[in-house]
């Protein structure tokens, strides 16, 4: 029988976590060491069935996704040493699946009212979720040498299913990222390393230790999932997007995925399949796009219009503005000056004309 641990050394990185807290309850429920589930598996199989049934009567305090993913966690493991669960006991252990939980896909509007109540990392990852349609998994891990104009290149290792892609984010994401946030991303680290010191408990699991924090961290958002995750439902939260049902929030993080997928899927359906990494056969084969000239089309509908970097760039074509309208000024006075030498040498002689044209420029400041 295979162990856990070798189990989950082959499992992809992105489902090792919730497999190892599925098999990890399991473990505790049949009062069995994790590292002694293998020896376990080798009870008779209607042992292992009752108690998988049993183990589902704990879950119930979870919502149904989570108790179903749990559950799958053991049967994938038992699974993969050899050991089948009839259907019909299967069937038995995993919750039906209850009436679809309609959460919401937030409005332009709406994201610029939580923007308002979040600290700068939270802007800063509001801003990548809601106009590039990544996954906070996926905004906590990218670096800023994968960041290329606006092109974001998502590693496989990032990505959910292994399988890496390109973003786009717009001219105000870029602009806020590179004028605002990192600048300030060093005094964070600086604040979240001393916050850290003394944290480390080596006794502690992977997944229950504290990640340690590093001045060098090259993330663009060097955070852990759970921390931004707090920080942005505490935005939420103050923002006055608190409801919940059934234990349940309407509003959260992943939200923000719906909504690039509502806007730009309602104008440009294949390109939000393609950024956000959903492409099927006949996408991945047949559709070949420009993301960025294509994305050009839908950013001002992904654009709030609001943030700081928004009125930093509008005060500077502001500033422009008023320097090009100096030079016309200038220019059709010019023109008008041109027009009167031409009226006047309709009615002097050119030699009048020469001496006037003299004066006048003795006369320039």
């Amino acid at each position: 029988m295979y162990t856990v641990a070798t189990y989950l050394a082959r499992r992809p990185p992105e489902t090792v976590k919730v497999y190892r807290r599925g098999l990890q309850m399991f473990a505790n429920h049949i009062r069995v060491p994790l590292e002694e589930l293998h020896v376990y598996i080798e009870s008779p199989r209607e042992k292992i069935i009752g108690d998988i049934l049993t183990f589902g009567d704990t879950l119930t305090h979870l919502n149904q996704n989570s108790q179903r993913l749990y559950i799958s966690a053991v049967m994938a493991y038992l699974s993969y040493n050899e050991i089948v669960i009839p259907r019909a006991q299967r069937s038995q252990a995993v919750p039906k699946k209850g009436d679809l939980f309609r959460d919401r896909a937030m409005t332009v509007e709406e994201v610029r009212k939580i923007y308002e109540f979040l600290p700068p990392v939270g802007r800063a990852a509001l801003l990548l979720m809601f106009c590039t349609g990544m996954r906070i998994s996926e905004i906590i891990q990218f670096k800023e040498s994968d960041v290329e104009g606006r092109i974001i290149h998502l590693s496989a290792k990032y990505c959910k299913g292994g399988h890496g892609r390109d973003v786009v984010m717009t001219t105000e994401c870029q602009t806020f990222l590179n004028k605002i946030w990192l600048p300030q991303k060093k005094d964070y680290l600086a604040v979240a390393v001393r916050r850290n010191i003394g944290l480390q408990d080596q006794s502690k699991t992977p997944e229950k230790s504290a990640g340690e924090k590093s001045l060098t961290d090259d993330r663009v958002i060097p955070c852990s999932k759970a921390t931004l995750y707090e920080i942005m439902m505490r935005g939420f939260s103050r923002a006055g997007f608190g409801e919940k049902k059934d234990g349940r929030n309407f509003y959260h993080p992943h939200g923000l995925r719906k909504s690039f997928r509502s806007i730009v899927g309602s104008v440009h359906p294949d390109l939000a399949e393609c950024l956000m990494g959903h492409e099927g056969y006949l996408t991945a084969s047949y559709l070949r796009l420009d993301i960025l000239k294509e994305y050009d089309k839908v950013e001002p509908l992904l654009s709030m219009g609001s943030t700081e970097a928004t009125v930093s760039k509008l005060r500077l074509l502001e500033e422009r503005n008023a320097v090009l309208e100096e030079r016309l000024a200038a220019v059709e006075a010019e023109r008008e000056i041109g027009w009167r030498f031409t009226v006047i040498e309709r009615e002097f002689t050119p030699e009048d004309v020469s001496r006037l044209k003299k004066l006048l420029s003795e006369a320039k400041p």
